[in-house]
């Protein structure tokens, strides 16, 4: 297990420029807000990473992040997708076009030196539920069906495009990273899963970060640590973080606002 507070210690500047976004379901609002006040106190973020459930309805990803892009052209964007991102093909191909924003999933990269990887998605029964055997290794398989492919016009569901595949985990975990950014939660939370665990060890990160359950466990989470190996952090629906897990902007855990 790495030194969380070392890394802290050595990295603490870096480590409050990275921004955590919770699942915000369309809401942008309190992005642009909590922008606006850190402008004002001189301490924007270099990075806004979204830890997915997107849902951009009607406009690209391009677009909705281009007016941050105009109002903070120092604030660069990065995300990984989450379930509801994959609800139809029209939900993923705008979160598709994204623009300049980086794609996180199945990546290690470096953000301001801090190396971060990405893994969206969600555990679908029908592809791989750990510690169940997965029917498809990885989505190309998916997408084909079996030996036959798709008739008379048909596609694959999109819940297939937003979905975690064994060969996504096993690339990331011959990486090392910093900071695991994944939708699931880790097994720390009643929902999570033990799979996420051995990934973030894997890869020997300091510190995980997730959305998807909108709730924050993380003081929870914290008397887990030493059994888990990493400091496990969530970031509820609407809420940010940065890098060292404190919360920028959001009401306390239990209440969830949009404004």
């Amino acid at each position: 297990m790495r030194d969380m507070h070392e890394f802290d210690q050595q990295h603490g500047e870096a480590l409050k420029r990275l921004w955590f976004l919770g699942d915000v379901h369309g809401e942008f609002r309190h992005v642009g807000a909590a922008l606006k006040t850190a402008a004002a106190e001189s301490r924007l973020p270099s990075w806004l990473v979204f830890l997915g459930d997107i849902e951009n309805f009607d406009r690209s990803f391009k677009d909705i992040t281009a007016p941050v892009q105009r109002a903070f052209p120092t604030v660069q964007v990065a995300f990984i997708h989450g379930d509801h991102d994959a609800d139809d093909y029209d939900h993923w191909e705008a979160l598709d076009d994204c623009g300049d924003a980086i794609a996180l999933h199945g990546h290690v990269v470096s953000l301001d030196g801090i190396i971060v990887a990405g893994l969206g998605g969600n555990f679908l029964g029908r592809v791989w539920a750990p510690p169940s055997t997965p029917t498809f290794l990885n989505k190309e398989n998916a997408m084909k069906r079996g030996p036959y492919g798709w008739r008379d016009g048909q596609r694959p569901s999109p819940r297939l495009f937003g979905a975690i595949y064994p060969d996504d985990v096993s690339h990331l975990a011959a990486r090392g990273a910093d900071i695991l950014i994944t939708h699931e939660a880790p097994s720390c939370h009643h929902h999570g899963w033990e799979a996420l665990d051995q990934l973030a060890r894997d890869m020997r990160v300091v510190r995980s970060f997730h959305g998807h359950t909108h709730d924050d466990l993380s003081k929870d989470y914290a008397l887990m640590r030493d059994q888990l190996g990493f400091d496990a952090r969530a970031v509820n629906f609407c809420n940010i973080k940065n890098g060292l897990g404190e919360l920028v902007s959001g009401p306390p855990p239990g209440e969830e606002d949009c404004s």
